[in-house]
């Protein structure tokens, strides 16, 4: 039992702060930059992923159309939305002719990775920039993006998502901490050789790389994956920025994380060549720490909580160690239930929140729940 406690805790301890400490010490000692070349500047397709956005998609379009790269053509990838998505956007398109903009509705409402399919299919661009229609690219996003594509061998390039900031929201505090470090990570794997996570709201791919996947799973997992295992680069650059409103309730947080982690044992489980750090070098190193050691969190918090329990006659540490998981989780609790703004009891809540959403998309997946299609987050719109 005490191996199994000490390989949970230092798994937790390596997964928060460890790896991230690594990092920054790989950074300062390798002292490497990524290259940017602005004179490529070749047709680029705009894919906006749109389901029942109504509330967003016209705020998207002048968005997007505010871009000062020019040579561009933009296509809302309609997932069969039944609200009046289409109606505003044929609107917008009317009233803006000299903009090269179009509809491309799914065949059939199989959630936004199909909808990209098929948007890819009648695509004309080299390079094709995917985003949310929630999601505000700055002005020169997107020739940031492209920027980055200065060899044959980088195959997928994701700019910077940042989340508007609102103090007196606790959750977007926690979100925006979390998040800042998350970007930090990518930005120094990305420097070294390749990053193991994407941006599902920022991103870019040449079309002739572009692959399908299980509709189920997502490009910000699966195409830097597939990326590393072609011994091809997979890249973050963080001028090229994009701003969303993070999830403003607990609920909706919680609701997002689930759909994160809808294909959390197929990721652990397959692919496993992935790991082969003699034949995939820095792409192994990143994916072992970056990913699949946080996928495998909750189960290291409940292989923890468990050795503890059988520890507990061992002497005063292990007592002490397992009031300090219990203390944490009633705090947690207790925020929770008070829905208190207090960060003491909220960072807390949004951990222990996270770990419960690992399970959950565990769960859904075991027991084939998971699906392509979900309910977006009210509050993010």
């Amino acid at each position: 039992m005490k191996i199994l406690f000490f390989i949970s805790a230092f798994a937790l301890f390596y997964a928060m702060l460890g790896y991230p400490i690594t990092l920054i010490l790989l950074d300062k000692i390798l002292k490497k930059e990524n290259k940017k070349d602005y004179t490529y500047k070749p047709k680029v397709s705009m894919i906006i992923s749109a389901y029942n956005e109504e509330k967003v998609i016209e705020k998207k379009l002048e968005n997007i159309t505010k871009s000062d790269y020019k040579n561009l053509e933009i296509i809302i990838a309609n997932d069969c939305s039944d609200d009046r998505t289409v109606e505003i956007s044929q609107n917008f398109i009317k009233n803006h002719p000299d903009i090269d903009i179009k509809i491309n509705t799914a065949k059939d409402h199989f959630g936004k990775t199909n909808a990209q399919n098929e948007a890819v299919a009648v695509a004309n661009g080299e390079i094709i920039v995917f985003s949310d229609a929630n999601s505000m690219f700055k002005e020169d996003a997107i020739k940031e993006l492209v920027s980055y594509f200065t060899s044959d061998d980088i195959e997928y390039v994701c700019g910077s998502l940042i989340y508007k900031k609102d103090d007196d929201i606790s959750s977007v505090v926690a979100e925006n901490t979390y998040w800042n470090l998350e970007l930090k990570m990518r930005e120094i794997e990305s420097k070294i050789d390749t990053i193991a996570a994407g941006n599902g709201a920022i991103y870019a791919c040449r079309k002739k790389d572009y692959r399908h996947y299980n509709l189920v799973s997502s490009h910000d997992y699966e195409m830097p994956l597939y990326a590393g295992l072609s011994n091809k680069r997979a890249l973050y650059n963080k001028d090229a920025i994009a701003v969303e409103k993070a999830g403003a309730t607990t609920e909706d947080e919680f609701k997002r994380k689930v759909r994160m982690q809808r294909r959390i044992l197929t990721n652990i489980f397959t692919n496993l060549k992935r790991l082969n750090v003699f034949k995939y070098g820095w792409f192994s190193f990143f994916h072992f720490n970056h990913k699949t050691l946080r996928f495998l969190q909750s189960f290291f918090h409940i292989v923890l909580f468990v050795s503890n329990i059988f520890l507990l006659n061992e002497g005063p540490f292990y007592k002490i160690t397992f009031l300090g998981q219990i203390l944490f989780y009633l705090i947690a609790l207790l925020g929770y239930l008070t829905k208190s703004q207090s960060k003491l009891l909220y960072f807390p809540l949004y951990y222990s929140m996270m770990m419960l959403a690992q399970i959950k998309g565990a769960i859904n997946e075991a027991s084939g729940k998971s699906k392509p299609t979900w309910e977006k987050a009210e509050s993010t719109r």
